[in-house]
């Protein structure tokens, strides 16, 4: 099966988080094997010790695999399934602000949230939410909103799923050629 560059980049960025969450999954950080591995810079082992693999930096990594490196590849294939996730977001997120004129009468919280993570403009309140912040400086105009950790797990589900059958859309044209 003959890939698109689009497509290539998609799948090895999904398949890379995947492996982040099965390592997970399977408790590496008190493996044996993570024990004995040895690491270029000590430190990192530590750290990985203490913040473990599922931390706020993979989180962010995964919305960036699922939100900004596919840009409108997989919500064009899936526009519906984009549409409930925009509202999973307009129905959960909370003390949102916008300025963006683009925004009335209705916000594209999805637009916002990719926006977000592809400036890194991202942060965790600790046991409570975590705060999307989009700007344009260029006209004044500012959003933001707080997703509530209890719903994270959710809203990156919900973009798996659609991962997923994208990815399994790829498989279905490569094997019927």
């Amino acid at each position: 099966m003959e890939l698109t560059q689009e497509d290539n980049l998609i799948l090895q960025s999904y398949i890379t988080i995947s492996l982040l969450v099965e390592l997970k999954n399977n408790n590496l950080l008190s493996s044996a094997y993570f024990e004995g591995m040895m690491f270029g810079a000590p430190w990192i082992k530590e750290q990985l010790q203490s913040i473990g693999v599922d931390n706020q930096g993979c989180t962010v990594i995964a919305l960036y695999a699922m939100l900004v490196l596919p840009r409108e590849i997989v919500q064009n294939a899936h526009a519906r399934e984009y549409d409930a996730i925009n509202d999973f977001l307009r129905n959960h997120t909370q003390n949102t602000t916008t300025n963006y004129r683009s925004d009335n009468p209705t916000t594209n919280y999805l637009r916002h949230v990719r926006n977000a993570v592809a400036h890194a403009r991202v942060s965790f309140r600790p046991n409570d939410a975590v705060i999307f912040m989009d700007e344009n400086s260029r006209t004044n105009e500012f959003f933001s909103t707080e997703l509530p950790l209890t719903r994270l797990g959710e809203f990156i589900h919900r973009l798996q799923t659609v991962h997923i059958a994208y990815i399994q859309g790829i498989h279905k044209r490569g094997s019927s050629t």
